[in-house]
């Protein structure tokens, strides 16, 4: 029974023509979306750090260039436990000058800062790191660096700049890894919560609920069939994302990535059907899937940075599921972070998500 329901679900959802059209569409128009944002992306109130590790007597005027350089930004003093700072997003960004800057830059060798990001607004960090790369770059074998500059305010060509490196983190700070949750993650979330939202009410119009009453079907069978084949939904969507992603050359699946693309897709297929579950119809249905859907967006922390919330909104935020799926992957990529305990938050609250889901979804099945 509980096989049969679940293949008649899905065929019924695989050959809706809306349904279809949704799984097909979505990853694609989230992902033009995420590519006009992140090209338009700036970088104000935002907050760097800057690590001096240079111990050269002349590091206080260098340290005054690379200071001068960042001033698009707050500018602080920090040490070297500046992690914590980074994965709490009080700093967008760390810039660490190494201990051998100044002796490099005054022999005019190739010097190198490091460059750090923050995996809280990592849209943010990365848009800094490719202005100032470029930056530096196009100041590379000008006068600006030349050590009689530095002191005099003077003119002298032929110093090379910074090289700006983000040394293993380099492949995270791209376009790439950023579309990477915003269209797995963002395109099942959107796709499952339009399709699930309705599921009650069409079994109600179908005759289905009455049809699987009279033949004493269990609810726990009922609705656990529905999840099972919204999650299904939900991993053809993730899929297909990833797919679209192939033309960009990404190069950062992993099987922690695919745990939580798992992960995201029950979570959403059981909220989806708890609110199929309290709508009285499918208007009220289908207004509770397009709220939710805008809330998704906001506390993704992938469209709109967290830092620019109001505090008690980053609170929620930062235990908002599909903000801590995205958050967990990134810290993952960042910092090589064991990211366990995340991935049993996650499961906690996808797990009280699909009771409650079993729960009113049973409830449907009741003799009237």
């Amino acid at each position: 029974m509980f096989l049969s329901m679940l293949s008649a679900e899905l065929k019924r959802t695989l050959k809706n023509p809306y349904s279809l059209m949704l799984i097909l569409i979505v990853p694609v128009i989230i992902t033009i979306i995420a590519i006009v944002l992140f090209s338009s992306l700036g970088f104000l109130q935002t907050r760097i750090g800057i690590l001096n590790l240079d111990t050269d007597p002349l590091s206080r005027l260098t340290v005054g260039v690379v200071m001068s350089m960042f001033r698009g930004g707050n500018i602080i003093y920090v040490s070297e436990d500046y992690q914590q700072k980074l994965l709490s997003g009080d700093l967008q960004a760390v810039v660490v000058i190494p201990k051998d800057f100044s002796r490099k830059l005054y022999a005019a060798q190739q010097t190198e800062l490091i460059f750090i990001p923050s995996p809280v607004d990592l849209q943010v960090s990365t848009v800094m790191y490719r202005t100032f790369r470029s930056l530096f770059e196009d100041l590379n074998g000008s006068p600006f660096f030349d050590p009689q500059v530095i002191r005099f305010l003077f003119t002298s060509p032929g110093y090379p700049a910074p090289k700006l490196s983000a040394l293993e983190r380099e492949k995270v700070l791209n376009l790439t890894s950023l579309l990477i949750p915003i269209t797995v993650f963002l395109s099942s979330a959107c796709v499952l919560l339009a399709i699930v939202s309705s599921s009650f009410q069409m079994d109600e119009q179908s005759k289905l609920t009455e049809l699987f009453v009279s033949m004493d079907v269990r609810g726990f069978t009922y609705v656990a069939s529905k999840i099972l084949a919204y999650t299904s939904i939900g991993l053809i969507v993730s899929v297909a994302a990833l797919l679209i992603l192939l033309r960009f050359k990404v190069q950062l699946i992993t099987p922690t990535t695919l745990t939580l693309i798992a992960l995201n897709s029950l979570f959403h297929a059981s909220v989806g059907l708890i609110l199929s579950a309290i709508s009285p119809n499918m208007q009220v249905s289908s207004m509770f899937s397009v709220a939710l859907t805008a809330v998704s967006f906001y506390f993704s922390g992938s469209v709109v940075p967290l830092s620019s919330m109001p505090a008690r909104l980053q609170v929620f935020a930062r235990n908002y599921p599909l903000f801590l799926t995205i958050y967990s992957l990134r810290k993952q990529q960042l910092f090589a972070l064991d990211i366990l305990n995340d991935i049993k938050k996650i499961a906690l609250l996808t797990v009280v998500s699909v009771a409650l889901c079993v729960v009113l979804g049973s409830l449907k099945l009741r003799r009237r």
